[in-house]
């Protein structure tokens, strides 16, 4: 009998090795790395879920400390947002996370990712990404000498109100905080006038009729209180606030092949969990928001939500066609094909 469990135990020993040995060998091979990391705004849920971890504990582990980053949220960077990709193109940042609504001032082509009215929900949104992310790769490569690592979500862009939404048609006349040029477009369509206010501004904003509205991520918003001065929530996702995760390329080529794949292989982690994640936190944000439901992750709240009928999705995906082909005429004419043969074909939208 002992000499049974002992035969076992080696065997167990020698598979291991087996399966073990060949890994750890690739990691010891890895040659010492560090990247200094400007991640996402440190508000943002994310950021301590999936964000923070990653860099500091998932990746150094994975690598048996060969691998190694120094993780700064971007207010704490000092950095806005639009000029992420100028600094790592100019080799003043190694890694950095940006949203593309943000640095679409330096590119028309990366609004293609996250039209306005384009993603009515977050499964559509992530087959919207999928299919552009060949487009951007080779965008972000060849004009701004930056390397796409991953996407990033954010929950649902949706409307915090004072007074409630009814219908679509309740939105005409009313002042909206909107965040970027596109966004502020669709507002307009729909006849609301937009306005540019600050994030940290929105709550005395909302509070003295300043605005009557303000756009915002269904989670964002509870994390700042917003239910506060906003009793009602309109359901409409005007855009997901798409993200990225991209390294400079003259980095890049500085990087010894292994750690490139590695770097590789562990983005696709980095994307996976930010995705679930954020699909996991649109959830509870609703139920915390209205207060029925299960409510994790933020504060509950008495909300009162709408959300626009079938017939008003139609008129949506209307103007959401329309300002897609506007778009395009700016974007370009090899813009509008790339972006036809891959987010227009997979959604099936034809631009006009």
């Amino acid at each position: 009998m002992k000499r049974s469990i002992l035969a076992a135990l080696l065997a167990s020993a020698v598979t291991a090795l087996a399966v073990t040995g060949p890994a750890r060998a690739q990691t010891a091979a890895l040659p010492e790395s560090h990247f200094a990391v400007v991640g996402g705004g440190s508000h943002n849920y994310t950021f301590g879920a999936v964000e923070k971890p990653f860099w500091e504990k998932t990746l150094p582990e994975a690598s048996g400390g060969r691998v190694t980053a120094e993780l700064i949220g971007l207010s704490e960077s000092g950095l806005k947002g639009p000029e992420i990709v100028r600094l790592m193109r100019a080799g003043a940042l190694d890694v950095g996370m940006g949203v593309f609504a943000f640095v679409s001032g330096d590119d028309p082509t990366f609004e293609g990712v996250d039209l306005p009215g384009m993603a009515t929900d977050f499964a559509t949104a992530r087959k919207m990404v999928a299919a552009y992310r060949p487009v951007l790769e080779q965008r972000m490569l060849k004009r701004h000498g930056v390397r796409l690592l991953a996407t990033v979500p954010y929950t649902a862009q949706v409307f915090f109100c004072r007074t409630p939404v009814n219908s679509l048609a309740d939105l005409k006349g009313r002042k909206v905080r909107t965040r970027g040029s596109n966004m502020a477009e669709y507002v307009r369509a729909l006849g609301a006038s937009p306005v540019t206010i600050a994030f940290a501004e929105v709550i005395p904003a909302l509070q003295t009729g300043v605005v009557d509205c303000a756009v915002t991520g269904i989670g964002s918003g509870n994390a700042a209180k917003w239910y506060d001065v906003a009793k009602n929530l309109y359901l409409l996702p005007i855009d997901w606030s798409i993200g990225f995760y991209a390294i400079a390329e003259r980095r890049w080529q500085k990087l010894d092949p292994a750690v490139q794949q590695f770097m590789l292989k562990e983005a696709q982690v980095l994307e996976e969990r930010l995705w679930d994640e954020t699909g996991r936190e649109g959830d509870y944000a609703l139920a915390c928001n209205t207060g029925q439901g299960e409510c994790r992750i933020h504060s509950q709240a008495d909300m009162q939500a709408t959300a626009p009928t079938e017939a008003e999705r139609a008129t949506l995906r209307d103007v959401a066609t329309d300002m897609a082909s506007r778009w395009a005429k700016r974007c370009g004419d090899e813009c509008a094909a790339n972006w036809s043969a891959s987010v227009g074909q997979t959604l099936g939208v034809t631009l006009r």
